[in-house]
């Protein structure tokens, strides 16, 4: 009789125990249920997220694309400009005279005609910095702009005022 009173009370869920294995597979099923959801959730919002764009998007004809054009210097500026043989700016200026064109990379030879770019004073291949100089409004080295402004800026000059607190 001891038999039949054990086998109604000795179940799982007659005592209130989970055993280890139960508890197992429901954190299992939880933890499936939950990377479901998040990656639906996911699915749904970059799908109307896309959709969205899609509708604001233009058509490719109605509008050309914008490029970011840097104005260089016109021919009148540049003639402007002092041009020099390189053996007489070897001798005016010993000490800055750099011996190879920045832009080129070349060697200068003493019959080789220069540019000097007023406000920095670097000095380049007449060919080299014309070319740079219509495409690109500074000087290629220093990058300080050659255009006359009211307000000089050249970054030797900005420099130490951000240094200064």
């Amino acid at each position: 009789m001891n038999n039949t009173s054990d086998s109604n009370s000795g179940g799982l869920l007659g005592n209130g125990n989970i055993g280890g294995f139960g508890y197992g597979i429901g954190v299992s099923i939880g933890i499936l249920l939950l990377i479901t959801t998040i990656t639906l959730a996911s699915y749904y919002c970059n799908r109307a997220h896309s959709s969205h764009h899609s509708q604001q998007r233009p058509e490719p004809d109605t509008h050309p694309p914008v490029m970011d054009i840097e104005a260089g210097l016109d021919d009148a500026t540049l003639l402007s400009y002092p041009k020099l043989l390189y053996s007489k700016a070897k001798l005016s200026n010993k000490d800055t005279t750099a011996s190879c064109c920045s832009i080129c990379l070349a060697d200068y030879k003493d019959t080789d005609m220069l540019r000097l770019l007023p406000d920095c004073s670097h000095l380049f291949h007449l060919k080299c910095v014309d070319a740079w100089l219509r495409l690109h409004p500074t000087c290629p080295v220093c990058r300080t702009s050659p255009l006359p402004t009211p307000l000089s800026t050249p970054l030797a000059e900005v420099v130490p005022l951000a240094s200064h607190a």
